[in-house]
Order: structure tokens, then C-alpha cells, then sequence
């Protein structure tokens, strides 16, 4: 049986978005100017990097928070 999957079972870091520089630093929720509803499970447990467009995104996609 498949656990559940909601907010209050999730990791506050994700691998992807915690790197973003669209996700809402002031807090800790799953939103960020793509997803302001919030960030779909699949990206934020980073089973997707979201570098290419993803449904729902506004045209949003990953950008790192520091320019390398």
C-alpha cells in the first residue's frame, strides 16, 4: 500500500526547489512564483528538475539562486 502524500509528511528542504530563486524564502511551504497554490509532489521531492516547461507553471521554470 502506498503512504499518502501530504505537507505534514514532507521535508521542509526539497533538492530542486530549495536551489531556486523563485521559491519563497519568508517561508516554509511548498510555494514559489511558479506554483504560488503550491509545488507539485513530483518536483518538490525531486523526481523532476523542472528546467523544462511543467503543467501549471506560469512559464516558470528552475533557476539557480546563484549564477555559477
Amino acid at each position: 500500500m502506498m503512504e499518502k502524500i501530504d505537507d505534514s509528511n514532507l521535508y521542509v528542504f526539497s533538492p530542486i526547489c530549495s536551489y531556486c530563486k523563485h521559491k519563497d524564502e519568508k517561508t516554509a511551504k511548498r510555494i514559489c512564483e511558479a506554483f504560488p497554490d503550491g509545488i507539485p509532489y513530483e518536483i518538490w521531492l525531486g523526481k523532476n528538475d523542472h528546467k523544462k516547461p511543467y503543467k501549471g507553471d506560469h512559464g516558470i521554470q528552475f533557476e539557480p539562486l546563484h549564477e555559477e
